[in-house]
């Protein structure tokens, strides 16, 4: 005779959408203040900051192709998280994709005060602006157009600078943080 014990497997328990957008913090630890939560997104975005310096100097320089470009602009999943715990490229991490809201949102809409939406709150329609200035400069590189695209990244660098300003970060592109 075999005794036999049954074991009833219950699923994790999951955390619910708790007006505060937790549920959009992707894996973090529930427990982590805001405070914790804004630093990570800024962390992140300076990245982004960065690889978008780059792909300026790259436009300044007359290349309209290359590692700038991939590292801003390519909208696949990198196999493993980069030293800022970026998934993504750098407009992919900051604006996000069809899949995955972008570490700009997250930052901006943190500013909400909880259960309060976030959608008429400066930061948010800074960022919204914002969102919108990058296809300008992908679609000038596309068709080889090197003063088209300097042109669209010196809009998308004015938007992103009101952007940085309004989440707390160094407005100025030329800031030490950004080197």
């Amino acid at each position: 005779l075999i005794a036999s014990t049954c074991t009833t497997l219950q699923p994790a328990p999951t955390q619910a959408f708790d007006g505060e957008g937790a549920s959009a913090y992707s894996g973090r630890n529930p427990l982590t203040s805001k405070a914790e939560q804004r630093k990570i997104y800024q962390d992140r975005i300076t990245a982004d900051v960065k690889d978008f310096i780059a792909l300026g100097e790259a436009i300044d320089n007359g290349v309209l192709e290359g590692n700038a470009w991939v590292n801003f602009f390519i909208q696949y999943q990198r196999r493993e998280p980069d030293s800022v715990g970026r998934t993504y490229a750098a407009l992919a991490d900051l604006v996000g994709t069809k899949e995955v809201s972008g570490c700009g949102i997250l930052l901006a809409s943190s500013f909400a005060k909880p259960g309060k939406p976030s959608d008429g709150l400066p930061s948010v329609k800074k960022y919204n602006a914002m969102a919108k200035t990058f296809d300008p400069i992908k679609s000038a590189g596309t068709k080889g157009d090197t003063k088209k695209a300097k042109a669209a990244w010196t809009n998308a660098s004015g938007a992103l600078s009101e952007f940085l300003e309004e989440v707390g970060l160094p407005a100025s592109l030329k800031d030490p943080l950004y080197n």
